[in-house]
């Protein structure tokens, strides 16, 4: 800033008063004493900091500190120069007084503030509080000398004397009403309390009286603070600090404490009068704000803090950490030993923390780190890797347990890319999650990778797909099944999305994305309706797919059978089941089928013969036809072993009496050996390709 000004250069940086130097923003500049002075490693690192990291949520007269400073900054800005008093915090948590010189300067063409901090150590604020003391002892004795001077002139005027005295009286009640009183003897021996103090310490006068004040000392109080404390008023000085004192009942409560040495004739002290502030509920409210950002099990910041942070500090860079497969240890150790795991490995990542990187636990088994400011992308990739690598080779000691973790990253930064910038923890999720389904211990996602695209192409469909479903253009196709005697018809109906541009999209390209998204449920409905009201007035048998997930959703179960009940449709329905593992174990399956044959609808398995398929649990699930898979049937006529396979599942299927249907029928050939194999039912591009089912 200054590098044209040797001169001004050096005043600026050997200044013994902190120099900060900021927009409405950020910091730009410091000099070296407001490094020491917040407990900085370098001048750098003030200017990746936001405002708010160096002061306590509120001020010492219970104001929200962001919204304070904001006035001040008003103020400034209209007056050009300011002074004010203001309560800082170091990067450790350590508050500290200062008196603020704030004046507006024109910087590179833009108005920013240039602040010149003069720190109130203990005398400077001491000063001050026995000025005012001192003022308020000299008005008293006006009053007291007034009255004297009345009476020796033998001139007593009742009315004046008792106003003098009254107002003497209201100065006492202020301050009694206001404070927490007590006097001392020079040995600190307590001879005065006032009410106020009773009622917030619990006792009695009686039982203070005559009693130190180690009475109220609460224990986490350390013996050196009592040290400093006599050493200032012992030296005749005025002593003020914040106190934890103990009530009665052994709660804590918190004091702003003002202790003043009153001086005899001689000038030795002769007594103490201590004047407190109860600030115990600031205390307390700032204490439940933390509790609300720290993960009980770790003590580190935890999900809520990190999206806070996310919000204030520049340039954020994240790295999410996933132990592998830890529900494992939880299954085999139980979770005691899980707990103790977890807490461990974060003190492990502890060591990682500095000025500009940040660590949170954000669920059960996921930590990140939080770089940002001028923590560059390769500086946290350092970390990472350094962190990869003691995870490997140094394993964690739990009862006699030595655990050898492995861990999965996902690191992303900010970028240009509007569409994807908006959320960068979801975007360090999705790294994370792509690193998993590699088999990869990190992944980078940055704006030259093609999983950007991906990311991009995914939220690009899900809106489009919203969009689609508000103007209703979710298509209802037909497929012929034909029976292979009677030549009779039925219709398998399909789902498709019309896009704004006209294109038709299958399944296969939005099913995946429908469902992360929570819309596919609703889709389902839609194509139920539309179904059953375009096959409603005619005796047309079709079918209708449903996978597990319809299955399981109980608002999605009713609104299907109240849909049959209203179009009169169920002996037209058979309800293809999309297979899935263990699909015969879930209750609502069997609930589903039952409920459906009792109202006349049939029952299909669909992409029989692949993946989970089994013969034992078709029994189970009492179904009435079986749909073979494509894969089967589509080289059926070259390949003898297919054919056999085929010719099994159709041997099976009439002997309990179970209708097949063959799919992917796409030339004569695998069509007249379907046929001879004795399947029930045929369906493929040679028979019919699917078209709208185009309701009236």
């Amino acid at each position: 800033m200054f590098e044209n000004n040797y001169f001004y250069k050096n005043i600026f940086e050997f200044c013994d008063d902190p120099i900060i130097i900021f927009d409405k923003d950020y910091f730009i500049e410091c000099n070296n004493s407001a490094v020491g002075t917040l407990g900085l490693s370098s001048r750098n690192d003030i200017k990746s900091m936001h405002h708010s990291q160096i002061s306590p949520l509120y001020q010492a007269d219970n104001q929200i500190s962001s919204i304070k400073f904001q006035n001040f900054l008003n103020e400034c800005l209209e007056k050009d120069f300011i002074k004010f008093e203001w309560l800082h915090r170091t990067i450790k948590n350590e508050n500290f007084y200062v008196e603020v010189f704030l004046k507006k300067i024109i910087f590179q063409g833009r108005e920013v503030f240039f602040a010149k901090w003069k720190k109130l150590d203990e005398i400077k604020r001491l000063e001050k509080e026995l000025e005012k003391q001192n003022i308020l002892i000299s008005q008293k004795r006006e009053y007291i000398h007034k009255i004297n001077e009345i009476i020796e002139n033998n001139d007593v005027d009742k009315e004046k004397l008792l106003d003098t005295l009254f107002l003497l009286n209201e100065y006492k009640n202020a301050i009694d009403e206001s404070s927490i009183v007590s006097k001392a003897n020079n040995k600190g021996i307590i001879t005065f309390v006032n009410d106020r103090f009773c009622e917030i310490s619990g006792y009695e006068k009686e039982e203070l009286i005559g009693k130190s004040h180690n009475i109220i000392r609460h224990p986490s109080m350390t013996k050196e603070f009592f040290k400093n404390m006599w050493k200032t008023l012992l030296n005749k000085e005025v002593f003020r600090g914040v106190i934890t004192n103990k009530r009665k009942n052994g709660e804590p409560y918190y004091v702003n404490t003002t202790i003043i040495p009153i001086m005899d004739n001689n000038n030795n002290i002769s007594e103490y009068i201590a004047i407190r502030h109860d600030i115990t509920q600031l205390f307390e409210k700032e204490k439940i704000i933390q509790e609300q950002f720290l993960d009980e099990l770790t003590s580190l910041d935890n999900r809520q803090k990190l999206l806070r942070d996310l919000k204030t500090l520049i340039n954020p860079k994240i790295a999410i950490i996933n132990i592998d497969k830890f529900r494992n240890i939880n299954d085999f150790y139980g979770f005691e030993i899980g707990d103790l795991l977890l807490k461990e490995f974060a003190k492990n990542l502890l060591k990682y923390k500095s000025t500009n990187l940040n660590i949170y636990r954000i669920s059960n088994d996921i930590f990140v780190f939080l770089a940002f400011g001028n923590f560059s992308l390769n500086e946290l990739k350092k970390v990472c890797n350094t962190l990869l690598k003691n995870v490997n080779f140094e394993p964690i000691h739990i009862n006699e347990n030595n655990f050898y973790l492995t861990i999965s990253i996902g690191v992303a930064c900010t970028c240009s890319n509007e569409i994807i910038s908006d959320n960068l923890l979801t975007r360090a999720e999705f790294a994370l999650r792509v690193a998993k389904e590699n088999n990869k211990n990190i992944l980078f996602l940055d704006e030259n990778m093609n999983i950007y695209d991906r990311l991009k192409d995914n939220r690009q469909l899900i809106k489009n797909l919203r969009n689609a479903l508000l103007k209703d253009k979710l298509l209802v196709y037909g497929q012929k099944i034909v029976n292979n005697k009677t030549n009779e018809i039925k219709y398998e109906t399909l789902m498709r999305i019309e896009l704004e541009d006209g294109t038709i999209l299958s399944p296969s390209k939005f099913l995946e994305p429908s469902k992360k998204a929570k819309l596919y449920l609703s889709m389902t409905r839609k194509l139920v309706k539309k179904a059953c009201t375009y096959f409603k007035d005619s005796n047309i048998e079709f079918t209708l797919n449903l996978t597990l997930e319809d299955l399981k959703d109980n608002y999605t179960m009713n609104f299907i059978f109240n849909t049959i009940s209203k179009t009169k449709t169920a002996k037209q329905i058979t309800f293809e089941i999309v297979e899935s593992e263990g699909i015969e174990e879930f209750q609502e399956v069997n609930n589903f089928i039952k409920n459906a044959k009792k109202l006349g609808c049939k029952i299909a398995i669909d992409d029989f013969g692949t993946g989970y398929s089994n013969f034992e649990y078709t029994i189970k699930l009492d179904i009435d036809i079986i749909k073979i898979d494509g894969s089967l049937i589509k080289n059926i006529h070259l390949d003898k072993n297919l054919e056999l396979t085929v010719e099994t599942i159709v041997t099976f299927a009439k002997a309990l009496n179970i209708k097949t249907v063959a799919e992917f029928v796409h030339n004569e050939e695998v069509y007249e050996c379907v046929k001879n194999l004795g399947i029930d039912y045929s369906q493929g591009y040679y028979l019919h390709e699917p078209e709208e089912l185009i309701l009236k």
